[in-house]
């Protein structure tokens, strides 16, 4: 899982023209850790990251995240799905089982 520590790593990332994951969390959220242990196991055929909302804090309201973790999959660039604090695994690997067979 890649980390990515500001608004233009992040944008970079979700523009690569491939499925992306990306989980938004703060360095205190205590259940981010087990999330983004979680999605780095479990999509490693997928582009994934980790920003860190109190290091880049602009994304917070542009992307209206007032909560953590969030785990959003973006395709060029535009968010496709959004998972916030309470989700499984399973639900997210069906969302992007769905985007994968557009592609």
């Amino acid at each position: 899982m890649k980390e990515l520590s500001s608004k233009e790593e992040f944008e970079d990332f979700i523009q690569n023209g491939r499925p992306t994951i990306v989980v938004f969390s703060t360095h205190d959220c205590a259940t981010c850790r087990p999330v983004k242990e979680k999605i780095a196991s479990r999509f490693k055929d997928v582009d994934t990251a980790n920003i860190y909302l109190d290091d880049v804090r602009e994304l917070s309201g542009e992307l209206s995240i007032f909560n953590v973790p969030v785990v959003c999959i973006f395709l060029e660039g535009k968010e496709l799905y959004r998972f916030i604090r309470v989700f499984s695994m399973d639900e997210i690997e069906e969302k992007l089982n769905r985007v994968l067979e557009f592609i």
